[in-house]
């Protein structure tokens, strides 16, 4: 899952309308943005997998992906959000866990329930339908913008331009698909 953690928080940012979007969408990729330094820190581990989809093997991602990690993570950054209220920060808080819940069925079973934990959670998506998990992160993409382009419409507290957003997720997705990732 990638570009549909955006969908995900652009439908989350219906349920309140304050949430300042970017905050909303820095959130959902909180989680990835801790895994680049981990891995670059030795923290944690990748190894490419040519061939195999997704292209990289997350050998161990326990520190920015597991169950555990992602409450901690999602608790430190609503606290970031408490002075604009218990709501929005709860928002925040949501948007980070978020990325747990969808990162489920696309990983393979690479997410541990705590650091070092013997169990690890994933349904697989990424090897058992090598390119058909593009498509179920596309109906992520459109389920959570469409939520979005309903309830933004006639309200200005949204930001504007429900389309281009669209437009620019659907372009992001295209490009990351297994298709053009081929060579």
């Amino acid at each position: 899952m990638y570009v549909g953690h955006f969908g995900a928080g652009l439908a989350l940012k219906t349920a309140e309308p304050k949430a300042p979007t970017w905050g909303i969408l820095l959130g959902v990729g909180v989680l990835d943005i801790l895994f680049g330094p981990f891995v670059l820190m030795g923290i944690e581990r990748v190894s490419m997998t040519p061939g195999v989809s997704p292209g990289f093997s997350l050998d161990y991602i326990d520190w920015s992906h597991s169950l555990l990690m992602s409450v901690v993570w999602a608790l430190l950054y609503a606290m970031f959000f408490l002075k604009r209220g218990r709501r929005i920060a709860a928002v925040m808080g949501i948007a980070v866990f978020s990325h747990f819940l969808l990162d489920l069925p696309v990983h393979p079973a690479d997410m541990a329930l705590w650091p070092s934990s013997s169990v690890h959670l994933g349904l697989g998506l990424w090897h058992t339908m090598p390119t058909g998990w593009w498509f179920v992160e596309l109906a992520v993409i459109v389920a959570g913008w469409f939520i979005y382009w309903r309830r933004s419409r006639g309200s200005n507290e949204y930001g504007g331009r429900p389309i281009v957003i669209g437009l620019v997720l659907l372009a992001l997705h295209l490009f990351n698909s297994p298709w053009f990732s081929q060579t």
